[in-house]
């Protein structure tokens, strides 16, 4: 006679085994990755690069990314393997914490990174975020997400639940992020907790928009300059600047005049004051060419850094939505219901409830574009490797 685990093993193979197979495959490809990537940029940044300055926040943020692509490979092969029989209740309790402490930790990470780089490029004359409030902030976003995500523990588990299929009635055991009824209180602690990540979604976007606004109106100003600047030198028959060349030459003819009665009266000194002029000329001309050389990288520096960054938000915003709808259809659906579903549908529902993982993954590949510093590094830490 057909029992209870002979129809969990049917449902599964018909609706959820290919599924199941290919999340577990790429989890399995996509934590290596992470786990790679993150774990270079932790060495690099900590041990290689000197100077972080614009960066200090990076490899913090790789820590996170590197914790988060080991446990949530865990908890989605876990899921995979156990789908309809899920066998340890404390498991499913860390597990679920950890995906909601971890993901959140990088979210407000996110948060503080706009806001220091709103202050470098938008307040560049008003406070700056020293290294001591940087780590303040650390501590914050860290405590922070621990007191969101720690009800979790208490209110997740696993559940087990009847459902019919192919007239039958199967006891299935699910880990879930709630096993008792959604209350009240349940309720208004799922919205408190998506309202938060809207809220710094949109914090996290203002922020950078008013940052490339700002840069991007700086380097058009500098460019209007330039374009002034040569079409002033190309055009010397306009009348205020023909009239400058005039007294310009004018004021040097009368100095060479001086100069050369001096020297008539005193050769040795006269000589000795031109070779001083021309020594103080070149070297002020040296100067302010190094001065602008140095400003230039580093706002460009800046700049890149800044894109970096914003090319993050970008990659956080639109793993972090799917996740996020996916979350509200099953957990605010009373009629949901996973083996009514179809297989295209589980298919869908599964990996869109896991695309948040990218955002751990892909964070390495985009500092090696934007970053020359971690470009050089990577490349010594290979060549030290294949030795």
């Amino acid at each position: 006679m057909t029992n209870n685990t002979d129809y969990l093993q049917i449902l599964w193979e018909l609706k959820y085994s290919d599924v199941a197979v290919s999340s577990t495959i790429l989890t399995i490809i996509g934590g290596i990755v992470g786990i790679l990537g993150n774990g270079s940029v932790i060495i690099c940044y900590f041990f290689r690069i000197q100077e972080r300055g614009q960066r200090y926040f990076i490899p913090v943020l790789a820590v996170v990314d590197l914790v988060a692509c080991i446990t949530s490979s865990v908890f989605y092969i876990m899921d995979n393997k156990f789908l309809l029989n899920y066998p340890y209740d404390l498991m499913c309790r860390i597990l679920i914490f950890l995906q909601l402490l971890v993901p959140g930790i990088s979210a407000s990470l996110l948060v503080i990174i706009g806001v220091q780089r709103f202050l470098l490029v938008c307040k560049p004359h008003g406070p700056r975020m020293t290294s001591r409030w940087k780590r303040i902030a650390i501590v914050v976003v860290c405590l922070f997400s621990l007191a969101l995500s720690a009800p979790f523990l208490a209110i997740s588990g696993i559940k087990t639940s009847s459902k019919t299929f192919q007239n039958h009635t199967l006891q299935m055991t699910v880990c879930k992020f709630f096993t008792a009824e959604i209350t009240a209180n349940i309720r208004a602690y799922i919205s408190c907790l998506l309202l938060l990540i809207i809220i710094s979604i949109l914090i996290t976007i203002t922020l950078f928009i008013l940052v490339l606004k700002r840069i991007k109106l700086t380097f058009l100003g500098k460019f209007k300059s330039w374009r002034k600047t040569f079409k002033h030198r190309n055009t010397p028959s306009n009348t205020d600047s023909t009239k400058d060349i005039e007294l310009y030459n004018c004021e040097r003819k009368l100095h060479g005049i001086q100069i050369h009665k001096l020297s008539c009266s005193t050769p040795s000194i006269g000589v000795s004051s031109t070779m001083s002029v021309d020594l103080d000329t070149n070297k002020s001309v040296n100067t302010l060419k190094k001065e602008d050389s140095e400003r230039t990288r580093k706002e460009k520096a800046t700049r890149r850094i800044t894109i970096m960054f914003f090319v993050i938000i970008v990659a956080y915003v639109l793993s972090y939505i799917p996740t996020c709808i996916i979350f509200i259809v099953v957990y605010t659906l009373p009629d949901f219901n996973y083996i009514s579903l179809s297989r295209e549908a589980a298919f869908l529902i599964i990996y869109l409830s896991r695309f948040v993982f990218l955002n751990h993954i892909v964070n390495p590949f985009i500092y090696s574009y934007f970053d020359q510093n971690f470009r050089t590094e990577l490349r010594k830490l290979f060549a030290c490797v294949n030795k």
